[in-house]
């Protein structure tokens, strides 16, 4: 099947939401504030892959480039990644920034992971950071970043965890959605929010007969280096999937809420770095 082939209307969402020009725009824009406020799941995705100095890594739905970017750095110099994406347009992003950092060991695929132009038993490690859930057949995908993997192999995952323990989406969210719920989704649907029940992650991972499998749920910081306006700024034009609900109110209703959101977000403010955490959660697995 070639990844440009539609398969599935949820395949044919992915590609909308994540190959649009207005996400890849925004992704652009927000890269270098994003590193920051993203930084405490990346290390944590990092740590748990066990990742060492001359590892060969695979990096999926690398976006603008990270956690890419911030592993290469680590397996320097005989280690190498390749960050991979479905949009060649984030990869393009992910390619200048890694240039400007003058990081030399990293490759840009556009690619498809149900479908991954690799070799089998090709990386140490296969890391994904809030990718997994935009899945849109997630036994095939697992299927293939198994059969990539060295017997050895290490996989990392990170997916946004429930809202009400997750103090960025639940800020975020409530003020739509207590004017009006969002639409129901099935639940294999890609969303955001797909892994966020404990346990269905895992139940994923042991489908697909992964061995050594680990899942936890984390608080962890989310640090947004500005106010909460240009917080709010970046989650609507990053967050693609979310972007149709949000627009989805008359303008009154919609200004009522982004002025709630805001002023929610403004009890994380303290002057220079909007923080209200986040929930994550964690696994790893072997094949």
């Amino acid at each position: 099947m070639s990844s440009n082939t539609i398969q599935n209307p949820f395949q044919e969402l992915v590609f909308e939401e994540w190959k649009s020009i207005e996400t890849i725009n925004a992704w652009r824009k927000w890269h270098s504030k994003m590193i920051p406020h993203l930084a405490p799941m990346t290390e944590i995705l990092v740590a748990n892959a066990k990742i060492k100095q001359g590892n060969q890594v695979l990096d999926l739905a690398s976006g603008s480039g990270e956690p890419a970017l911030t592993i290469a750095q680590m397996i320097a110099p005989t280690g190498q990644i390749i960050a991979t994406d479905l949009s060649s347009g984030m990869l393009a992003i992910a390619e200048e920034n890694a240039q400007q950092a003058q990081i030399n060991n990293i490759q840009f695929k556009t690619a498809d992971v149900h479908e991954l132009p690799f070799e089998n038993q090709s990386f140490d490690t296969v890391t994904c950071r809030l990718g997994i859930m935009y899945f849109w057949d997630c036994q095939k995908a697992l299927s293939e970043i198994k059969r990539v993997l060295k017997p050895n192999g290490r996989l990392s995952l990170i997916a946004w965890g429930a809202i009400e323990e997750n103090g960025l989406a639940r800020t975020l969210m409530t003020p739509f959605a207590k004017r009006k719920a969002p639409p129901p989704l099935p639940p294999e649907a890609p969303h955001p929010f797909r892994f966020a029940k404990p346990g269905s992650l895992s139940a994923e991972l042991e489908q697909a007969r992964f061995n050594n499998i680990e899942e936890q749920t984390k608080i962890v910081p989310c640090p947004w280096p500005g106010p909460p306006e240009e917080l709010w700024h970046q989650l609507y034009e990053v967050a693609s999937p979310l972007r149709p609900f949000f627009d989805s109110f008359a303008p009154n209703e919609r200004e009522a809420a982004l002025n709630e959101v805001i002023s929610k977000f403004g009890d994380f403010f303290d002057g220079q770095v909007t923080d209200p955490s986040t929930c994550i959660v964690i696994a790893t697995a072997m094949p």
